[in-house]
């Protein structure tokens, strides 16, 4: 698998994706990590549906996107999306020591909800994320904040 972006956006596919990133990046396959929509059949189709014509959406849980990864051969230029920061961490601990490790993680948005402070003018953070982003660097994943692809990439310490 050509994984040539790794994502955490709530909004997960939408216009920002589909119009900033997938062209910049030519992506043709997006693979949705969550576990809760894995099991969820409207918001399976729903995000298919979002989808520009031509591009694959694939929704997985993270065991399963773990071995996708591992044994996907394809060399479509693909970006793992989440809705969660805690599923890109443990995405990145299944993938330790593989062919395959998560090198950056590209945070886009998280918006306000009970719990969470804002960092930026589109991050809103727990102290529980806080904690996974940190671990997250600790297994040398890259945490930075970019919204669009043409903004310029902001380490995620200088707003913690």
């Amino acid at each position: 698998m050509n994984v040539v972006a790794t994502r955490v956006d709530e909004r997960l596919i939408h216009g920002q994706v589909m119009a900033s990133w997938s062209k910049r990046l030519q992506l043709t396959r997006i693979v949705v990590v969550d576990d809760q929509i894995a099991k969820d059949d409207f918001m399976r189709t729903v995000l298919s549906m979002s989808a520009p014509a031509g591009m694959q959406i694939d929704i997985l849980s993270v065991k399963d996107a773990a071995t996708m990864v591992k044994l996907d051969t394809d060399s479509a230029n693909t970006m793992l999306l989440f809705k969660r920061i805690s599923a890109a961490l443990e995405l990145a601990r299944e993938l330790r020591g593989g062919s395959y490790e998560m090198a950056e993680l590209n945070l886009g948005n998280l918006g306000s909800v009970p719990g969470r402070v804002q960092v930026t003018k589109n991050i809103f953070l727990s102290e529980e994320e806080r904690k996974q982003i940190r671990e997250l660097q600790g297994l040398g994943v890259n945490v930075f904040l970019q919204m669009l692809y043409t903004d310029p990439k902001v380490p995620v310490d200088d707003v913690l």
